[in-house]
């Protein structure tokens, strides 16, 4: 990857951990159906300027509309309203490195260099020294949903290179339009119709503001660079980048959410990163090179 790629999957990944927290206060306004949709619209609203369909055949794009569109955010939020918190959720979300490395092993037929191997191993332990600071309360079935959260990112990620297009922000934000009537149907069927009209109807500005956060600049903006940088490069490259996000989440969640954040997940959060570099940046890329 080059440098400017490597900059920018940062940016995307510290700007979705700091989502987490956006999540959970919205939680607090919206049950998790109702808020997955209205997140979808959100994050298809550039429709309305990028009208023309991405040059892809139409099954890729819904197959990214059910996963990333669709599936993905829905088990997250389930995850977290059965008690996950927000801090490790953005962590246990990070197994999709794993996922992602074999499903691109076993579909796209890319093989990791072995340093990958070893920095996704490393910041693996890193990830269990987090995990082991992190506060009681999680429950297994939303354990359970959150895997699947990362198991469904995983699967978004090799469509995303399937799919063969270029066109990544059409391609972005007409999988999360196909998202919006299986969510809609979702919420109508477990939340009620007058529930959500009555909940809707007493949002505040500060939800309006954390539906448009989430929508257009994480979800839109944040999987429209993230895409790209998947077309890009090889996808086993790209996914490790994302074990930030639980840095950055729990960051932000012991900032604003009162987590705590002590000196073993510091430690923790430090192994990740090593892990990282080891596995994703090639020193040759680093070289000094001589002016002619």
């Amino acid at each position: 990857m080059s440098v400017s790629h490597i900059a920018l999957a940062v940016f995307v990944t510290v700007l979705w951990g700091f989502t987490f927290v956006v999540m959970r206060d919205l939680l607090d306004m919206l049950p998790p159906f109702l808020m997955a949709t209205v997140r979808v619209v959100a994050a298809g609203l550039p429709i309305l300027v990028l009208m023309r369909l991405p040059k892809t055949p139409f099954y890729w794009l819904l197959l990214l509309g059910l996963t990333q569109g669709a599936a993905q955010m829905a088990l997250l939020l389930f995850g977290m309203e059965f008690g996950m918190p927000a801090g490790l959720s953005a962590l246990v979300l990070q197994t999709q490195v794993l996922f992602t490395t074999g499903l691109a092993f076993m579909i796209l037929g890319e093989k990791p260099r072995w340093a990958q191997y070893t920095g996704i191993a490393i910041s693996l332990v890193g990830m269990v020294v987090i995990a082991s600071t992190m506060p009681g309360g999680a429950t297994i079935i939303g354990f359970f949903f959150v895997i699947l959260a990362a198991l469904t990112w995983a699967g978004s990620n090799i469509i995303v290179k399937l799919a063969g297009t270029d066109e990544v922000m059409r391609l972005v934000a007409w999988a999360h339009v196909i998202g919006i009537l299986p969510l809609l149907a979702l919420s109508y069927i477990f939340e009620g119709e007058s529930e959500i009209f009555h909940i809707m109807a007493r949002l505040s500005w500060r939800g309006i503001g954390d539906i448009v956060f989430l929508g257009l600049i994480s979800t839109f903006g944040g999987f429209g660079l993230w895409s790209y940088l998947m077309r890009k490069n090889s996808a086993s490259a790209v996914a490790p980048f994302s074990l930030i996000i639980p840095i950055s989440g729990m960051t932000s969640t012991a900032l604003l959410l009162g987590e705590e954040f002590g000196a073993v997940r510091m430690a923790g959060a430090g192994i990740v990163l090593v892990g990282l570099a080891f596995g994703t940046v090639r020193l040759a890329a680093f070289k000094w090179r001589p002016a002619r």
